[in-house]
């Protein structure tokens, strides 16, 4: 008997996470990436020759399955970053630190209702209590709350000074939503990542991935054009790269790929799991790296959220000790008009100086280079109705063979909530261990052979 093959549909984290369960299972894989680099929204792009990642830079203490993987592929040190926040309140800056967090959560608390005070203390100690049953989509505590409220939108849940000064700052930099667009029973995986420590790769993400992709077969600049079905099961894709269509077969074929991308591949074959991916819904983000000549932050403020009048939603320091590299973030209701035009990098880091320098003057602190990227799928703001979209995804899906799919619409889109999708996907795929075993026998006696 042959190994059994899996192509993998997406080289971004989900992808990866996927490939590396599978690997360690024993089972052959194969990435196909329609980029010219693994990564996908976290993808490294290059400032002055550093590799500057525009995506999931910060990776939470509590990140055990992404540590995991990272421990995996050898020596991948990690150095601190932590939590560090600022908002405009009355016309002043006010900072929320880690080091202080307990002071800095009295502070915000003392503008907040008290009904919001007791609807908010129970969610937070859910997720504290039991991080993987009520930190990540599918939380049936937060499941209970979207069903006993009628309008479930955060922004009706609670009061205005609180979704302005605590929860849209979570839905807007984690979703690309506004918290009257996203749903309370959704909210324990904003919750999950706003309580923890972060870190950061030493060496960026770029070895960690060049290390991953020396063990696992990728295919880099590679369309997915369509599946292969046949009586009803996927036994292949069509791909095309350098202008040439190529059909390749697989035994199983899982997409990482955004919801909306999966929902256009299924349309033809399988359009009512198509139906109930297009319920995801996706926002645009850009991010923008700028580097200058002089720190533009100083040691107690290290980044800056903006009110919802301001396309600019967040800017901050790069790493603690680049304070003189700034990370613009473009994203919630007020960017989408300007991202949807394909604005360019340099007229976005140019709104993001003249947004930054209202609050933190830097005007005579010259831009040395700056990078970046516009993402039109850039965030996941999930099904709103999570519990009825998991229910028939899971039906929908579970019907057709030779086909897994993973995402960050299933448990959140933080990096750890892919890894935790991506091992749930691996675990269900449906290859006995007797066929892995006679893949890997068959590996041994080949080499005996060479």
């Amino acid at each position: 008997m042959k190994q059994k093959s899996v192509a993998v549909i997406g080289g971004g984290i989900s992808g990866i996470a996927v490939a590396h369960y599978l690997r360690e299972k024993g089972i052959r894989v194969q990435i196909i990436e329609a980029e010219d680099r693994l990564g996908g929204r976290m993808a490294t792009a290059s400032l002055r020759g550093r590799g500057i990642a525009l995506g999931g830079k910060n990776i939470g203490v509590k990140y055990s399955l992404f540590r995991e993987f990272t421990k995996s592929m050898g020596d991948h040190p990690f150095e601190y970053f932590g939590l560090n926040s600022s908002r405009i309140r009355n016309g002043k800056i006010v900072t929320f630190d880690e080091k202080k967090r307990w002071r800095g959560m009295l502070e915000f608390a003392k503008s907040f209702s008290l009904r919001d005070l007791v609807r908010m203390i129970p969610m937070i100690r859910a997720v504290k209590a039991d991080r993987i049953k009520d930190g990540y989509l599918g939380s049936p505590f937060f499941q209970s709350w979207q069903r006993k409220t009628k309008d479930a939108k955060l922004a009706s849940v609670f009061r205005k000074n609180l979704v302005e000064q605590f929860i849209r700052p979570m839905t807007v930099r984690m979703n690309g939503a506004e918290p009257a667009e996203a749903s309370v029973g959704n909210f324990g995986s904003n919750l999950s990542v706003a309580f923890d420590t972060y870190e950061q790769l030493s060496n960026g993400l770029d070895p960690l991935f060049e290390r991953f992709s020396s063990l696992v077969p990728v295919r880099l600049n590679t369309s997915l054009e369509s599946l292969i079905v046949r009586e009803g099961r996927v036994v292949g894709i069509k791909v095309l790269q350098e202008k040439r269509l190529e059909d390749l077969y697989f035994d199983h074929v899982v997409l990482t790929t955004p919801a909306s991308v999966s929902a256009s591949l299924l349309r033809n074959h399988f359009p009512e799991l198509s139906g109930t991916l297009e319920q995801v819904r996706y926002f645009p983000v850009a991010v923008v790296v700028a580097e200058y000549a002089k720190p533009v932050f100083n040691e107690k403020v290290r980044a800056l959220v903006f009110p919802s009048d301001k396309p600019l939603s967040n800017a901050g320091v790069y790493g603690v000790n680049d304070r003189h590299i700034v990370r613009y973030t473009f994203s919630g209701k007020s960017a989408r008009d300007i991202l949807s035009g394909q604005p360019s990098l340099e007229d976005l880091v140019a709104l993001g100086e003249r947004t930054l320098s209202e609050f933190i003057p830097f005007r005579e602190n010259p831009r040395v280079s700056f990078t970046g990227k516009v993402m039109k799928l850039g965030l996941c703001a999930y099904a709103f109705d999570y519990e009825r979209f998991r229910r028939d995804f899971d039906f929908q899906s579970s019907a057709i063979q030779g086909l897994e799919l993973t995402g960050d619409y299933l448990r959140g889109a933080s990096i750890e909530a892919c890894f935790r999708a991506a091992k749930e996907c691996v675990d269900g795929l449906q290859i006995s261990d007797a066929r892995i075993q006679n893949g890997k026998e068959e590996e041994k006696a080949l080499a005996a052979s060479y």
